[in-house]
């Protein structure tokens, strides 16, 4: 009788054990996955901006925009569509020219003396299609979709408005322009190498006109230029999207073309693309 009530008593004891930890259990695991999402959680961003607001930018993507004449519509179209393709990827290209978080910033050539306008800067929120399991486990795909959409639409419609609002220049300083958004929109030199992603892409006909050069005049020493006007590219990615004009066609030949391959070589820029539109 005593063994039959010992053994009761033990299967009971052994339930009770069971039973009364489970609530322990599980609530430390709930705890540990909580504190888990806290440390590996995406970092906090601005939800004006979408960049990180702790400054931490992977990237930077500087487009330089000339409109010292006016673009034709397929200009233009071409202009949108590269936008709208910023960060997909192909076999031909299989870098993206700006990821998630990296920075957009638009400028404009302005009149000689005149800070180049700054049209619009944003980073990238990140492509709804490419959002890792985290990040659909922490943000709604509506919410993401319309980060996407706005920074889409912003960009575009940024520039739009800057294009149709701007009247023909009298001059291009486009070295000029550049060394400001060298040391305005890029890191020291010194803190960059190859591995970074910055890209400069500048849409312009290249035709330099200002005091320090006048190709409507003559193409000039490239190195008297860059001894009186340094400019320092080392690992800066370069696009040009060059506008052909008939208007300007005389002016933009070769010669000149081999003047500003040797104002980036010596600038000791990455010239990746040269496209005339």
């Amino acid at each position: 009788m005593s063994k039959r009530r010992d053994r009761n008593t033990r299967k009971r004891s052994s339930n009770f054990s069971f039973s009364s930890i489970l609530p322990w259990f599980f609530g430390s695991l709930l705890i540990a996955g909580i504190v888990g999402y806290m440390i590996i959680r995406p970092p906090a961003v601005n939800q004006k901006t979408f960049c990180d607001e702790k400054g931490n930018i992977p990237g930077v993507t500087v487009l330089l925009i000339d409109v010292s004449d006016k673009l034709s519509n397929s200009q233009k179209a071409r202009l949108n569509n590269e936008l709208i393709n910023i960060s997909n990827t192909s076999s031909s290209r299989t870098e993206a020219v700006l990821n998630k978080g990296e920075k957009l910033v638009v400028y404009f050539v302005e009149q000689e003396g005149i800070k180049p306008s700054l049209a619009f800067s944003m980073c990238h929120p990140g492509d709804i299609s490419k959002r890792s399991l985290l990040e659909k486990f922490s943000e709604g795909e509506s919410f993401a979709k319309k980060k996407w959409e706005k920074f889409s639409k912003d960009t575009t419609t940024e520039i739009d408005n800057k294009i149709s609002q701007t009247s023909s220049i009298g001059t291009s300083p486009i070295i000029e322009t550049i060394q400001f958004i060298r040391s305005k929109e890029f890191p020291p030199p010194s803190l960059i190498n190859e591995n970074s992603n910055y890209n400069l892409i500048i849409w312009s006909d290249m035709i330099q006109n200002s005091e320090i050069s006048n190709h409507f005049k003559q193409i000039n020493d490239y190195k008297k230029v860059l001894r009186e006007n340094p400019l320092v590219l080392n690992s800066i990615k370069i696009s040009i999207f060059q506008l052909m004009s008939k208007k300007y066609i005389k002016y933009q030949t070769n010669k000149q073309l081999m003047w500003w391959r040797k104002v980036f070589a010596s600038s000791k820029a990455n010239l990746k693309l040269w496209e005339p539109l």
